[in-house]
């Protein structure tokens, strides 16, 4: 298997150098859960924001075995075996591969190690997209999983809000044709640099601070009353934390074309890969498992009438839960200052019940 992914835990396996919950000690057989996070980001989203808010600390306590997955090309899955990591062929992939071969390796890996045999899923934004793509080209999976949580779910975006999303979307080709001319095949996590300003820019009492949380509002939605600000150096020093230069590409394909399908390498390319000139649309009939949708009014990306058009197309919703704060937003799911009781709490109790 090829060094693609990075996964983590944060429970209870034995054998392990690993942090414990205090609240539920280590134990045989714990339920298990998997964690994948958002674009441009890691699986550090689940923990930045310490134990009282953070969902990872809150499902240790709450006697979970928790593992936190990372998709290649961010900060902590950068390499492989064989290929360069500066090179196009190492950033050949979009969100795809992430969800057809990474996550199923995930899976089966944590399956292997903890001896159980099906998992939950917590997925935020495209860690709810990569899980329908695993689902529609390997509906095997729905027997390895037990129920999947999916905050802001990602698909379709016909309305998204994004300025940087539409301007990548309405000047797609112009993009594409300057990113191959230019050689960036990514987008490189922060660096030390980045790290250093954005504590002295975002601390608190510097005179910037609040334009710190613009960057996030304009890709997100704004919603100035669930910042942290203390926190925003923190937040700015793992995220952005890396990805492929494709998975943003994708994204603007699906909101172009309106059509949630694979990756549009073309007209040629597409009949070499594919057979045909379009690119194969995912099957979302295939996605059998137990599946809960957590959503917002004001989210810019995930937007509520394309998270209702997903949800009239998913064969097995079980369950679809509007945060009840009209300005919450696309990374308040991670980050809000009261995100566990306009969500969390929610979650858990919907978790314990497929447990």
């Amino acid at each position: 298997m090829l060094n693609w992914f990075a996964v983590g835990i944060l429970g209870n396996y034995p054998g392990g150098n690993y942090w414990f919950s205090p609240v539920s000690p280590p134990a045989p057989g714990k339920p298990v859960v998997l964690l994948q996070h958002g674009m441009l980001s890691s699986s550090a989203d689940y923990i930045l924001m310490g134990p009282q808010t953070s969902l990872v600390y809150m499902l240790a306590d709450a006697g979970y075995d928790v593992w936190l997955g990372n998709s290649r090309g961010n900060r902590y899955s950068n390499r492989h075996r064989s290929r360069n990591n500066e090179t196009q062929q190492f950033w050949d992939f979009s969100w795809h591969e992430v969800g057809s071969i990474d996550v199923p390796n995930m899976i089966d890996f944590i399956l292997a190690r903890t001896g159980q045999s099906a998992l939950q899923y917590v997925g935020h934004s495209q860690g709810t997209t990569v899980f329908w793509v695993m689902m529609s080209q390997h509906p095997y999976y729905n027997q390895r999983v037990k129920s999947a949580h999916l905050l802001a779910p990602a698909a379709y975006m016909h309305h998204t809000r994004s300025p940087y999303v539409i301007f990548l979307a309405t000047y797609l080709h112009t993009t594409e044709l300057m990113l191959e001319m230019m050689g960036t095949y990514y987008f490189a996590p922060t660096s030390e640099m980045d790290i250093q300003g954005g504590i002295d820019r975002c601390r608190d009492g510097a005179p910037y601070q609040q334009m710190c949380a613009i960057t996030t509002f304009l890709m997100a939605g704004f919603n100035s009353q669930e910042v942290n600000y203390t926190m925003l150096p923190v937040m700015h020093g793992h995220s952005p934390a890396g990805a492929s230069a494709n998975q943003m590409i994708h994204h603007a394909q699906t909101v172009r074309s309106r059509i949630f399908r694979q990756f549009d390498h073309g007209p040629t390319m597409n009949m070499i890969r594919y057979g045909s000139i379009t690119p194969p649309n995912y099957n979302l009939q295939n996605v059998q498992a137990p599946t809960l949708l957590y959503h917002s009014t004001n989210d810019w990306m995930a937007g509520p009438e394309d998270v209702l058009l997903l949800a009239g197309q998913l064969p097995n919703v079980r369950k679809r839960y509007l945060v009840p704060l009209p300005a919450f937003n696309h990374m308040d799911f991670v980050w809000a200052i009261n995100v566990r009781s306009l969500l969390y709490d929610e979650l858990l109790a919907d978790l314990r019940a497929y447990v």
